[in-house]
């Protein structure tokens, strides 16, 4: 089988093959991010945890914090979230900003 592309189509699909591998690899770094993040976590239904950043949070970190859990404020590089959720502390776990999570607990 030959898989021939004319020349006028060849710059279309070496760029959606690009953007494809860039969203895939993006989707990987993610997953790392997520498995590094969470590493040795017991993720329970409610669970409070501490985020730790490398900066001071913004109002979007803030937000993003908020569709987590409760947010308790920031202590030291972490910001405390009460009753997180499991999926949505995975979600956020995936952003490359986010240096750890940590049971409360620990944190304190």
């Amino acid at each position: 089988m030959n898989f021939a592309v004319s020349r006028e189509w060849s710059l279309p699909v070496c760029a959606v093959a690009a953007m494809a591998a860039l969203w895939l690899g993006g989707l990987a770094i993610g997953r790392m991010n997520e498995m590094r993040n969470l590493a040795g976590l017991d993720l329970q239904p409610r669970q409070d945890v501490a985020v730790i950043l490398a900066f001071e949070p913004e109002r979007f970190h803030i937000e993003a914090f908020q569709d987590v859990g409760r947010y308790q404020g920031w202590r030291s590089d972490r910001a405390v979230i009460m009753a997180a959720d499991a999926s949505a502390l995975r979600r956020l776990a995936r952003n490359y900003w986010i240096s750890g999570i940590e049971p409360v607990d620990s944190a304190q």
